[in-house]
């Protein structure tokens, strides 16, 4: 082959395209790398508060009772379908058998058992952490069933 030359018309041209093609390689080596270009922050200590004595509180419970943080307790009744009250507002969370939240608390919550037939019965529930309550009813007792006749017959009545 004879002399082929190539003529690049304008010199500020290729000087141009040699710098895009720096900026690009330069763009593409600093994306592919992993670390960072910086050191990373250190870790902010943070402060704990105290825990009181583990003889104040039962060993189930959430350290510090928290209003936010919801109780989960499974309450029934023997028979089932029973209201069941909070004392305090005299609102029905719910009827047996349930699963009712409360807000974390020490003092425990009064619930009453309301059941058409039955006795009422009333119970403090411990609302610090998950728990379980059942209770079981006992029925009205029927006005005049208190008292029977021996043998079951009346007196003076004819054998």
């Amino acid at each position: 082959m004879s002399g082929t030359t190539v003529r690049i018309g304008n010199s500020s041209t290729a000087i141009r395209a040699a710098l895009v093609l720096a900026g690009i390689a330069g763009l593409a080596l600093a994306c592919s790398r992993k670390t960072p270009t910086s050191a990373p922050a250190a870790p902010l200590a943070v402060a704990k508060a105290p825990s009181p004595p583990d003889a104040q509180r039962p060993a189930d419970a959430h350290p510090f009772p928290d209003p936010s943080f919801l109780v989960l307790i499974w309450m029934e009744s023997t028979p089932p379908g029973a209201a069941i009250r909070r004392v305090l507002t005299n609102h029905v969370m719910g009827w047996t058998p349930e699963t009712v939240e409360f807000p974390q608390a020490i003092k425990p919550e009064q619930v009453r058992f309301e059941l058409e037939g039955y006795l009422p019965v009333t119970r403090d529930v411990p609302v610090a952490s998950d728990g379980k309550l059942a209770v079981v009813l006992q029925p009205i007792p029927k006005k005049g069933a208190t008292k029977k006749a021996k043998g079951g017959a009346r007196a003076g009545s004819a054998p």
